[in-house]
């Protein structure tokens, strides 16, 4: 019985490290891309995200699957872009005035998809959402 409970005790412990490590993410790069050939680009004027509210938006943004993010995702035509480590990886990634992101692999693939849907998620960040 005793052994079980370690047993349980210790998988939960790994799974729960896991699961926070994931959370782990880093911008090394990141630039401001503007499509100044859409008329709604002056709204990018007021756009701009520093390297650690990068960070925080993929820590406060919700985590949606391709379907839901490809039927809710707002795309304007501003965004930050560059590369970020998660899990000792580097990966590629873009985070939309609209609340939408994206983190993509080696060859472009879409990873994961956010969105900034609560409240809170929004209110973290001036002219996101």
């Amino acid at each position: 019985m005793i052994k079980n409970i370690i047993c349980l005790g210790t998988a939960f412990f790994i799974t729960s490290c896991a699961f926070n490590y994931e959370k782990k993410i880093q911008i090394l790069t990141s630039k401001k891309v503007v499509d100044i050939s859409k008329q709604e680009s002056k709204v990018c004027d007021n756009f701009i995200l520093t390297e650690s509210e990068i960070t925080l938006y993929f820590q406060t943004a919700e985590q949606v699957s391709n379907e839901e993010a490809h039927g809710e995702s707002i795309i304007m035509p501003c965004k930050y872009s560059g590369e970020l480590t998660m899990n000792k990886e580097t990966y590629s990634y873009e985070v939309f005035a609209g609340g939408t992101g994206y983190i993509y692999d080696d060859n472009g693939w879409v990873l994961k998809n956010f969105i900034c849907k609560s409240n809170n998620c929004c209110s973290s960040f001036s002219n996101l959402c």
